[in-house]
């Protein structure tokens, strides 16, 4: 088996090198270095190591994604004729060492020999002491999680462009004239910082594989722009010994209406096509979900984490085709796989224990409609919307004849609603979605026949139902003359 040794060798000169970094560089067979662009490349011109680089091949790669795989084939060929060693800056933010990682065999080990690391160096000469920095290639920004109340170093600033995807991503965070410590080196690897304004991030002078910037943590009072950890923190504030006291008082129980009320909010706004109302709204739901888990956080049943792990599991076990090996081509089969591992998970043998299963805590619309899809996938339906319009008017003629008997209508009344669902179903349209809409609607018409009604000095309390509908037809027509 070969071995690659990555041997840390800083942004410096060879006095930072660890003394095993040093050994293993003078008596390598075949020695590597990522680039030729290092102060060290004197140092081994004068103590007559040969050593070759990766510049060439970096030139010849369209992006940083096909430089790091062509690197990491290249160091495993070299390894197949023996050990190498292979030299980088920082090996922990090196991401060519991921890729090399990723592709080796079992024919071939990599080793990593620590050593003072561009980070260190960055870090030792800012006039504070941070704690708890992240660290990031600026090329894995784009796509890393980060968090505005911790402090960040972004190494590998290589260009103006690459700093200004990074500045634009920060600036989503932090307020733009946020002043940021940049880093810079010269040929003989010498380190120079400045303060300098978020938004000049992309403005300065030069940019090379030494640029380096420190971002500082600023705290929620000092941002307009939030995370999810903000809003965790908040919602943990309120519910403290000394917060809010309404907050406090509240339980999964009293927090129910919110979160229905805040569910048809968003539909709301988007029926209305509003994305400024509909993000709003979402983080109303957002905040009940937070809410709820702070609650059962400070009884001990479970936090916000159990619910994301939850979650998380349960659209990995559901998408067999994205994360396992089970073949979905359509939308129908994706459902059909999810309704097989649901059964499967809860031990459902038939359609009838399938409806029992559906939540209690449904709407009633909401439960009769997916109890009539459940008797849908085995055929049990009617044909179309209109013969299921038919069921409508036979069960409107019963309660018709309830009401005329004196009877209870409340059951007729219940199996006319069903058939109204089917209807709603078979259309394609939510039922509860249609009737919050069509409520809203009759507010509306409400509201401007009232409104006519005072302009005309008269007052809706004082009018019979007639004369109500002398206005509430002229609202109809001026409104809306296209409906019902």
């Amino acid at each position: 088996m070969s071995t690659i040794t990555v041997v840390a060798i800083s942004t410096g000169d060879a006095s930072l090198l660890t003394r095993e970094g040093e050994q293993t560089l003078t008596r390598a067979r075949t020695l590597v270095l990522r680039t030729g662009r290092h102060p060290l490349g004197a140092w081994l011109a004068a103590n007559r190591i040969a050593y070759s680089t990766l510049d060439a091949l970096y030139e010849a790669c369209e992006d940083f994604d096909a430089f790091n795989r062509r690197a990491a084939e290249n160091l495993l060929a070299l390894a197949r004729s023996g050990d190498v060693a292979y030299a980088v800056a920082d090996p922990a933010m090196d991401s060519t060492l991921s890729a090399l990682r990723g592709a080796a065999g079992a024919d071939v080990a990599v080793r990593v020999l620590p050593g003072v690391s561009h980070a260190d160096r960055c870090l030792a000469m800012l006039p504070e002491r941070p704690e708890g920095v992240r660290l990031c290639a600026a090329e894995d920004f784009r796509s890393a999680r980060v968090s505005p109340g911790e402090p960040l170093l972004l190494a590998e600033l290589h260009s103006a462009a690459c700093a200004g995807e990074c500045k634009l991503r920060l600036m989503r965070l932090l307020p733009d004239d946020t002043v940021l410590r940049f880093f810079t080196g010269d040929n003989e690897g010498r380190l120079s910082m400045a303060a300098i304004p978020l938004y000049a991030l992309d403005r300065q002078a030069a940019y090379d594989h030494l640029t380096a910037c420190y971002v500082p943590a600023r705290p929620m009072a000092e941002r307009t722009r939030f995370d999810m950890d903000d809003l965790v923190a908040v919602m943990t504030r309120l519910r403290a010994p000394d917060g809010c006291p309404w907050d406090r008082e509240q339980s999964h129980e009293s927090l129910l209406t919110h979160l229905l009320e805040e569910c048809y909010e968003f539909i709301g706004a988007v029926r209305e096509g509003d994305t400024a109302h509909m993000y709003d709204e979402l983080g109303d739901v957002l905040l009940q979900v937070v809410f709820h888990a702070e609650i059962a956080r400070q009884h001990g049943d479970f936090d916000i984490e159990d619910v994301t792990t939850a979650i998380t599991g349960k659209m990995i076990e559901r998408h067999p085709h994205i994360f396992g090996t089970v073949r979905a081509d359509t939308s129908a089969q994706v459902l059909d796989n999810w309704e097989a591992i649901k059964r499967s998970q809860r031990g459902i043998r038939s359609v009838a224990e399938a409806m029992d299963d559906i939540s209690a805590g449904l709407s009633a619309t909401m439960r009769a409609d997916k109890v009539q899809r459940k008797a849908a996938k085995v055929g049990f339906d009617f044909p179309d919307a209109a013969s299921a319009l038919q069921k409508v008017d036979e069960e409107a003629a019963e309660v018709r004849e309830c009401l005329a008997q004196g009877r209870n209508p409340e059951m007729e009344l219940g199996d006319l609603l069903f058939s109204v669902v089917n209807v709603c179903r078979l259309c394609g349209k939510n039922p509860d979605i249609a009737l919050f809409a069509s409520t809203d609607k009759f507010v509306g018409r409400f509201r401007g026949m009232e409104e006519n009604i005072n302009k005309a000095g008269k007052s809706v309390e004082d009018l019979t139902l007639s004369e109500m509908d002398v206005y509430w037809e002229a609202e109809k027509q001026v409104r809306q003359p296209h409906e019902g």
